[in-house]
């Protein structure tokens, strides 16, 4: 998608949201959250590792995704929001990555103080084993919009 089919996207997007209640945040840059007035920003792994601080006021929503230790503890250093880490099970999306398990997943949990989300593999059903490892929920896609 090109930068201005995304940024139209998530203006459209945006105006859906707040229509309805729901908040936005958008997987991009911190600049494009501010311009679409996005609730917040969900950076992946490589965008959180590069920033040296919080990249939007408190108030503004900032998550991020996180594979190993390092970047969680990135993630609690800015005074992120939330974090989702993964993938906890293996996953259609990305089915040459490892799965963590949920033994790393609650290990890795345990040494940072910030929200975290078990994604990959995740199903409904699952929230409570992710609550019983130290998660604060489950994400996921296909599970909540069906395959």
């Amino acid at each position: 998608m090109t930068d201005g089919a995304y940024l139209a996207l998530a203006r459209d997007a945006q105006t859906l949201c707040h229509r309805h209640g729901a908040r936005l945040l958008v997987n991009a840059s911190p600049q494009l959250a501010a311009t679409v007035g996005a609730d917040g920003v969900h950076l992946n792994s490589r965008r959180l590792m590069a920033l040296d601080h919080r990249p939007l006021p408190s108030g503004q929503w900032v998550a991020a995704s996180c594979h190993n230790l390092a970047e969680l503890r990135r993630a609690e250093e800015l005074d992120l929001d939330f974090v989702v880490l993964s993938p906890v099970l293996p996953t259609l999306s990305h089915p040459k990555t490892p799965a963590l398990g949920w033994e790393a997943f609650q290990s890795q949990v345990a040494q940072v103080a910030l929200p975290v989300f078990a994604l990959g593999g995740m199903e409904t059903a699952m929230l409570a084993r992710a609550q019983s490892h130290g998660g604060q929920g489950i994400a996921a896609i296909g599970a909540f919009w069906g395959r």
